[in-house]
Formats: C-alpha cells, structure tokens, sequence
C-alpha cells in the first residue's frame, strides 16, 4: 500500500479555487459566444445562418454549459477533491476514535 498525506486546508482552499476557475470559464465562454455572435450580426444570408446554428450545437454547450460543459467539468474535478478529502477527514476521525476507545 503507498503512503497517503493529504493538507485538508490546502485542498480546502485548492477546491474554493477551482470551482471559482469554473465561472471564470463560464463567464468567458458567456462572453466568447457574445462576442461572435456580436461578429455575425450585420451578415446576412446562408452562411450567417450556418455559423449561428454550428456554434449552437458545436461549442455553446461545451464552453458555458454547468451542466456538460467545461465549466461542469472543472466543477467536477472539484467535487471529486472535496470527496476525497472529506473522506480522508472521516476515516482519520475514526481511526483517532477507534484508537482512543479501543475498537
């Protein structure tokens, strides 16, 4: 079995910080999809139209989407370190208790 350390307060604060990366992923996705379509407005014709309908259904939900999106992802990564590390916490408490009550 390897050795295992986690430092709860750094992955504490490592956790606060990658769900704040999601919304700036969200937000610059938000403002990605503004900004071209923003590019696309004063066209016109069939290839606008082209454009418009494969950022919707190619990049929209990839770059600002909580729910599939990058942003759920690198939410996900964070979910998945706060998993961890509450787990580590739990076992460690109960490790000390067994100890200390002789279980």
């Amino acid at each position: 079995m390897a050795d295992c350390k986690i430092v709860n307060e750094n992955v504490k604060t490592a956790v606060t910080n990658i769900k704040t990366i999601a919304g700036k992923y969200k937000t610059a996705g938000e403002t990605f999809e503004t900004d071209f379509k923003a590019a696309l407005a004063d066209m016109e014709g069939d290839s606008k139209d082209a454009l418009i309908d494969l950022f919707d259904k190619s990049y929209k939900t990839f770059v600002s989407d909580d729910q599939s999106g990058l942003p759920a992802m690198i939410k996900g990564v964070a979910t998945l370190l706060e998993g961890n590390r509450s787990n580590f916490e739990s076992v460690d408490s109960k490790i000390a208790d067994s100890i200390r009550n002789g279980k």
